[in-house]
């Protein structure tokens, strides 16, 4: 028995090594280990154990290695050889695995068309070549969707002796294999309408290829090719990338042409990664508290080892408390996840829940935020690649979700209009359409009992037949878990603001688009104009706690709804609780203030101005200049005047002088204050 290495099957299957090693490991493929010199397992394919079609390409290999040619398949009552075969080029492909779905059918069917034409050749008494015209009519006639004439025949014929099977799926062969009937201008012509975003029809864009022709290129117009070549061409020479990016868009290329990346389950454990993501129930019910009939979300975290729901949360619409209560659901049951996996909604990159994520922007000075939900848990945040249809593999299971649960219930609506039961109005009219709480009741009871009770679907083929909770279980027990006790966990589940300042009614918490404040008189007034953060539990607002930007604990602070009063208010007693609570901080205040030098000396209360005399009276003992040694005569070509000695210089003050400039400007201001009082009698 003939073996293959690995690195010889991939060469032959043209894929990687590493794949050939997985299909190894998990039983996909026969092979015979042995260990090498490094003590390494070293993988032997046997040849019987590869596909037909590998097989059969292998020694295709191994003649043309050998030089020798490929050898025709029998024919019973094998046909003499035409006088003048038509020569046929090289052939490219040699394996029928080389050739598409729609080229293998061709082949098939010329095969059975000439082994018919040889039955009927050996039933006919006269002429072969009239039998061959008799044929050719009879096969005009059966097949009609292809082209026959007694040279094709005899051209397939000959291509099917020299097992030339790229020759029995071609129509056109010899000298003008390969050319096109179309000219080039005129199909680059008819591609610039064809290849478009408004995805115009072929035979649209036909006729207006046509009229082009008319005024350019007339000449083209009297042989000008049918619609059906232009179709032809469009599937042999537009490859399917090209006419998907063309036509479709970049995404459409993206989504359905370009490989991606297949993810390995093998190295992953439970509660490694959860993946999260909302869908809206294709169900129509009544809401109880308002009346209205709408349809609910559901967010849900999915393990993405073994596919269990571990926790879910259902809402009226997507939003990051759903996001929290799901996840503490999950946590609850499960242990925290290692890692979550979110997209890139805003329910999950709220700014104290995930943080921002791929929206996040770089900056030389970013805002300082306090830490998130996860990181409190420990929890690290993927994104997914905006966009990417692919990276989202909880998808499968919300449509899972959507054909076996939602269609449970009179109120099902479908997805889209086309799936919409035509009896839907006549239900919600007749009330029979399902209430809120029914919908909560039965999702529980549905994925514990029902959904991850089925048999796991993952890549992994050693957990075949088992279900989903049982891969769980079983894997959860090589890694261990991760609990936290249900006190620690709501203090680290709780919503956190973004980073304030402490102001005159302390810190607030934003809710519905109102501040509710809360404060506490002592510490407010003594830490006004400090940055800090605040936890809270939205479902309880009698209290938060408030931490510093370096996440440390400082104060629990009540609600301050004293200070909260309706506008116009006939209470009186409202407004006397406000007012209290604002002198009750006023007696604090002063009393802190006085506190502050209580315990000064009543002989060092002094003014300002006192102290700053006693601080120049202190100075002056040491002031002195000291003239250096070197000094600079400076002499002026003419004589000196005299000149007025400056402050500080050693002068006599002439105290009665400066007592009569004093008196001389008094009198004058009051001759001054004197006559304007009689300018102003006068007027």
């Amino acid at each position: 028995m003939e073996y293959l290495t690995v690195a010889k099957t991939a060469d032959l299957k043209g894929c990687s090594e590493r794949y050939i090693k997985k299909l190894c490991k998990d039983g996909k493929l026969s092979c015979n280990i042995e260990i090498n010199d490094r003590n390494r397992p070293k993988y032997m394919i046997p040849i019987s154990s590869l596909p037909e079609g590998l097989q059969a390409k292998y020694y295709a290999q191994k003649r043309a290695e050998a030089g020798l040619e490929l050898v025709a398949q029998p024919v019973k009552n094998a046909l003499k050889q035409p006088k003048k075969p038509v020569k046929t080029s090289k052939p490219v492909k040699t394996s029928i695995e080389e050739f598409s779905e729609d080229e293998r059918d061709e082949i098939a069917l010329w095969v059975d068309i000439l082994r018919d034409w040889q039955r009927y050749r050996d039933q006919y008494p006269g002429k072969k070549t009239e039998v061959d015209k008799l044929y050719v009519g009879k096969c005009q006639l059966e097949h009609n969707d292809i082209k026959v004439s007694v040279d094709i025949l005899y051209r397939k014929y000959a291509a099917y002796r020299n097992n030339n099977l790229q020759g029995l799926c071609e129509n056109r062969g010899g000298a003008n294999k390969g050319k096109s009937s179309i000219p080039p201008e005129l199909w680059e012509q008819f591609c610039y309408f064809y290849l478009s975003e408004n995805k115009p029809t072929v035979s649209r864009c036909y006729d207006l290829t046509l009229e082009c022709a008319k005024e350019w290129y007339p000449s083209m117009v009297s042989n000008f090719p049918s619609d059906n070549t232009f179709r032809r061409h469009i599937k042999s020479e537009i490859p399917q990338a090209v006419l998907t990016y063309m036509r479709d868009g970049d995404k459409a290329m993206k989504d359905k042409c370009l490989p991606y990346i297949s993810r390995m389950y093998d190295g992953l454990h439970a509660n490694d990664v959860w993946i999260a993501d909302n869908h809206t129930f294709d169900i129509q019910s009544y809401d109880e508290d308002n009346g209205t009939i709408h349809r609910l979300y559901l967010t849900a975290f999915l393990d993405a080892k073994s596919g269990v729901l571990v926790g879910w949360n259902i809402c009226d619409s997507p939003n990051s408390q759903s996001t929290i209560i799901a996840l503490r659901h999950g946590i609850m049951r499960f242990g925290i996840p290692k890692a979550v996996y979110f997209d890139n909604g805003r329910e999950f990159l709220t700014h104290d829940v995930g943080g921002k994520g791929h929206r996040s922007r770089k900056t030389d000075n970013p805002e300082i935020e306090p830490p998130t939900i996860l990181q409190r848990l420990g929890i690290t945040m993927h994104n997914a690649i905006v966009r990417n249809a692919k990276a989202k593999p909880i998808e499968r299971t919300f449509s899972t979700v959507t054909m076996q649960f939602a269609r449970m219930f009179e109120g099902y609506c479908g997805g889209t209009i086309m799936q919409r039961p035509e009896s839907l109005k006549r239900r919600i009219k007749e009330g029979k359409i399902p209430c809120d709480f029914e919908i909560r009741e039965y999702i529980d009871m549905y994925i514990d009992g029902d959904f991850n009770m089925q048999e796991y679907g993952g890549a992994e083929t050693k957990y075949k037949g088992m279900s989903r909770i049982d891969v769980w279980n079983m894997d959860i027990k090589s890694v261990g878990i991760r609990k936290a006790p249900e006190a620690e966990l709501n203090l680290m589940l709780m919503r956190s603001t973004r980073v304030q300042k402490i102001k005159r009614n302390g810190v607030f918490v934003e809710i519905s688009g109102e501040k509710v404040w809360f404060m506490d008189y002592e510490n407010t007034y003594r830490h006004l104009g400090e940055e800090v953060y605040v936890r809270y539990d939205p479902a309880d607002l009698r209290s938060v706690r408030v931490y510093d930007k370096s996440d440390r604990y400082l104060w629990t602070w009540e609600c301050a709804d004293k200070l909260l009063i309706d506008y116009i208010t006939e209470s009186k007693e409202e407004i006397s609780d406000a007012m209290a609570l604002q002198r009750r901080v006023q007696r604090f205040i002063k009393a802190e203030a006085q506190n502050i030098t209580d315990g000064l000396n009543s002989e060092h209360k002094i003014d300002l101005m006192e102290a700053a005399a006693l601080k120049a009276a202190h100075g002056k003992q040491s002031f002195k200049i000291v003239m250096p040694s070197n000094v600079i005569m400076i002499r002026a070509d003419n004589e000196p005047e005299s000149i007025s000695k400056a402050s500080g210089d050693d002068i006599v003050v002439n105290i009665d002088k400066m007592n009569e400039n004093a008196e001389r400007r008094k009198n004058k201001w009051r001759s001054d204050c004197l006559l304007y009082t009689s300018d102003a009698a006068d007027d």
